[in-house]
């Protein structure tokens, strides 16, 4: 089944988280930038109280809940504004009021995020935009809930003016992990470019394509918590299953792109146990059996093992490897230890990618740097190896084959259907005396020029002697392409203009003699046909020599 092997499937799956960002794209639309002032809103205070989870689905029996209410009122600072906000594993609702107290009624909130259990218990890192209308209710009241008391803050930076505004704002505090996740895409389709490059040249670059969809994967992986990605989206749902899409595709990406860098590496079994793994907390997932983010914990557990397994395997081949390959992984793995560093004593909250992102970025400029390089070493080698093709097989002058690309031809034809004509100049050492070998090449050349005309395999094999490799022709047709050779030299010496500055010199002309034979039962080699064929020639050529002396016999 080749098109279901462990690179086709990643390839595949590829292919469709693109397909699936695309078409979130296009279904959004974008705002043009510029710089305005922005107001920003302080507002809340923080409780903690047991909910009912019969009315509150999306918690458990007992669950402590911590809840933020933030208040303001509807003013001219807000009407026909954007109001936007960054909450933690967090649940929002919002409510235009008269008074500045949560409703009771939960379903008249004109903004909800956070999805039912079937989807989610922690809706995650997002960014939120709440139009405000020109309305005639006094008090804008939001609330945000979260069962994670270590991911809920105090108070929030509501952040209130025009789509532009917020856009152009959260753009400059976003800009360093937009470049840096903009830099992996780019990254990621020049390493593709490369592989695509290298399969047209027959060069062989798989790790390429590993590590240039590794390296998509990665960016929309890394680029979901972002505020430009969520402006794009302003969809929870596709924003968050194109994460969690891609965190999928990540392990099995990285499992090709070791065993294509590590050589004897051999980690099928990882592959397709991950492949099982991803299709089964899916299904776990999508019937409600469990939620996603619970599904993730086996998911990430899944991680380690395989972060392990592939250490090891890795350190057990390390002097296997190339030498830049070696010290890449090397690299690469210092800034994860810096980042799990980062993570465990320094922060959990914000942006906690940024070192291996870094590192991740380096990785991928050195390996397109190593691309770049392997592939042009391989097109000069390339370029080098049918150099010296051409000058072991190709006769300079006449740049048809040589005797060694006669035999190298001749032991890939079917004996059988094989068929030869010898031919041979006639007084081309007279030419040589008279005219020089200036003359004598030009009589090569015509004589290359004639028999190529006719014959598709031509090869010089001496100085007068030339062979032509003919297949499934008979007696018949080797008479007729016998007879169009004499004509094409006829049409030549009568022509003249192929003899260049010999042109005008009656006794410059091209002779040659031919014989030809077909297979016949009993042959062994194609040297023997190759014998006969000989033999008429010379008889050939002993006529017309013959001939030629009665022409100049005196009366």
């Amino acid at each position: 089944m080749k098109w279901l092997t462990k690179r086709h499937i990643a390839l595949y799956l590829t292919i469709l988280m693109l397909a699936f960002l695309v078409a979130a794209f296009a279904i959004t639309k974008g705002t043009p930038l510029h710089k305005e002032d922005t107001h920003y809103l302080y507002s809340g205070w923080l409780t903690a109280e047991s909910r009912d989870p019969e009315n509150e689905p999306y918690f458990e029996k007992g669950q402590t809940v911590y809840q933020l209410r933030m208040v303001h009122e509807l003013d001219d600072t807000v009407k026909g504004k954007v109001l936007s906000f960054r909450t933690y594993d967090s649940y929002v609702d919002a409510w235009f009021c008269d008074s500045p107290d949560i409703p009771a009624d939960n379903d008249s909130a004109f903004y909800h995020f956070g999805e039912t259990l079937r989807f989610c218990d922690s809706p995650g890192t997002y960014t939120h935009f709440l139009s405000i209308p020109e309305t005639d209710a006094q008090y804008l009241v939001i609330r945000v809930e979260t069962a994670y008391a270590n991911k809920f803050l105090t108070s929030y930076d509501v952040a209130i003016g025009t789509e532009n505004e917020l856009l152009y704002n959260n753009l400059k505090e976003d800009l360093i992990p937009s470049i840096s996740n903009l830099g992996m895409m780019i990254f990621g389709i020049l390493l593709i470019v490369i592989y695509i490059i290298g399969r047209c040249k027959r060069i062989a670059s798989v790790e390429s394509l590993s590590l240039g969809c590794l390296s998509i994967a990665f960016a929309v992986n890394f680029n979901c918590p972002l505020f430009l990605n969520q402006y794009l989206y302003q969809n929870a749902v596709v924003q968050y299953y194109a994460n969690y899409f891609s965190l999928f595709l990540l392990p099995l990406l990285v499992i090709l792109y070791f065993e294509d860098i590590v050589p004897k590496l051999r980690m099928r079994w990882m592959f397709y146990g991950f492949l099982l793994l991803e299709a089964a907390l899916s299904v776990v997932h999508f019937t409600g059996i469990a939620s996603y983010t619970r599904t993730i914990k086996s998911f990430t557990a899944a991680l380690g093992i395989l972060a392990v397994v592939s250490i090891l395997l890795i350190i057990k081949h390390y002097r296997e490897m190339e030498r830049f390959n070696r010290i890449s992984i090397i690299l690469l793995l210092s800034f994860v230890c810096g980042n799990v560093i980062f993570f465990i004593f320094v922060s959990t909250l914000g942006d906690q990618t940024f070192i291996i992102r870094t590192g991740v970025l380096l990785y991928l400029g050195l390996a397109v740097v190593n691309g770049i390089r392997k592939l042009m070493n391989e097109i000069n080698r390339e370029r080098e190896s049918r150099l010296l093709q051409e000058i072991a097989y190709t006769d300079k002058l006449t740049k048809m084959g040589n005797r060694y690309a006669l035999e190298r031809d001749a032991r890939e034809c079917v004996l059988e259907q094989t068929s030869i004509v010898s031919m041979d100049l006639n007084l081309l050492k007279t030419t040589n005396d008279t005219y020089g070998h200036a003359g004598g090449d030009v009589l090569l050349q015509s004589a290359a020029k004639c028999m190529t005309a006719v014959y598709d395999k031509v090869y010089r094999v001496g100085g007068d002697e030339f062979i032509a490799l003919l297949h499934q022709k008979s007696q018949n047709d080797l008479e007729q392409l016998h007879h169009m050779l004499q004509e094409q030299i006829r049409k030549m010496n009568a022509d003249r203009s192929d003899f260049g500055e010999f042109a005008k010199t009656d006794t410059f002309r091209l002779s040659i003699a031919a014989g030809y034979a077909a297979y016949t039962p009993g042959d062994n080699s194609y040297e023997q046909i190759m014998s006969r064929a000989d033999e008429a020639m010379y008889r050939e050529k002993k006529r017309m020599h013959r001939e030629q002396k009665e022409t100049v016999r005196p009366s």
